[in-house]
């Protein structure tokens, strides 16, 4: 076939070319607006999902727990100004800030549908509470300096909470061991979110297949997820009470929290066994029983 002869073929498979691009650019626009609609369908049924109450009773909780952590950092601090030493050379007091920073971030995080990241920041609050502590335990004889220099050696395990087996846990009791066990459960099931585990990727295509997507979600999942901060909260208020000791906090409890109905660490079991550890006092022997029964309702407020 001549090169003249081959023209109008070529020019005939030009024009079927053309129009294929067209109904193609066609169908492609028409995918967009389609899927652009139903991500707008689905952000508004979100939105009327968020004013819910299903939705807001767990997100009310997430703030008021990260007030009541910030004001349990701060109440230790101010209680502990009767002893200098606390202030001049303990560590954790010095990164209350750091844990701080990292709660508020974690409450942004899940307020705007971001979970995993705030899993993340729950992570790092472990490790600063539980390895601070220890370095303020095991090196009580050093200065600032001394124990800056010790959290810097090769001695502490800076990114994991392997420490928390090192610690007395003095006013836990029997509950000792179960804290330390929930300590690094908290720790392990906040460290799947760091990387991209076996655990994600199982989690992510159940999601995908129920229809879940990033920014998208359910009651449930923020439910779950303000249970996990209130978990490592609660683990980070009892190692603040360790480290100021059970003078300081003794005060704290009997004397401040106690009558705080607000304060969500009530609800936590080992708050109440810290609670516990100070039913000798002369302030709670007149009424005792009705303390008791007091704190066993509080407790049953976590299961409602």
């Amino acid at each position: 076939m001549t090169t003249l002869t081959m023209a109008p073929a070529m020019a005939e498979l030009g024009r079927h070319s053309e129009k294929a691009m067209e109904q193609s650019g066609d169908h492609l626009a028409a995918a967009l607006i389609a899927a652009r609609e139903e991500q707008q369908r689905l952000a508004r049924e979100h939105d009327e999902m968020r004013v819910s109450e299903d939705y807001q009773k767990p997100l009310m909780k997430l703030r008021r727990i990260i007030a009541g952590l910030h004001e349990t950092l701060h109440i230790c601090e101010i209680a502990a100004t009767r002893w200098p030493v606390y202030a001049e050379r303990y560590l954790f007091p010095r990164h209350k800030d750091d844990i701080g920073e990292a709660a508020i971030t974690a409450q942004l995080a899940i307020e705007n549908g971001a979970l995993n990241p705030a899993r993340r920041e729950l992570r790092y609050m472990l490790e600063v509470a539980v390895n601070t502590a220890f370095v303020d335990e095991e090196g009580s004889a050093l200065d600032l300096d001394g124990r800056v220099n010790f959290y810097r050696g090769n001695r502490v395990g800076k990114q994991n909470v392997d420490h928390i087996r090192d610690l007395p846990l003095r006013m836990l009791a029997g509950e000792r061991g179960k804290f330390i066990e929930a300590t690094r459960t908290a720790w392990v099931h906040s460290s799947n979110y760091v990387h991209l585990t076996k655990r994600r990727i199982d989690e992510k295509v159940r999601l995908r297949a129920q229809g879940v997507h990033l920014g998208f979600e359910t009651p449930e999942m923020l439910a779950a997820v303000v249970r996990e901060v209130h978990d490592v909260c609660s683990i980070v208020a009892v190692l603040a009470f360790e480290t100021v000791g059970p003078a300081f906090t003794g005060d704290i409890l009997v004397g401040r929290l106690d009558s705080n109905e607000n304060w969500p660490f009530h609800e936590n079991r080992f708050i109440a066994a810290l609670d516990a550890y100070f039913d000798y006092k002369h302030e709670r022997k007149a009424d005792l029983a009705s303390h008791v029964a007091r704190r066993e309702c509080r407790l049953n407020r976590s299961n409602a």
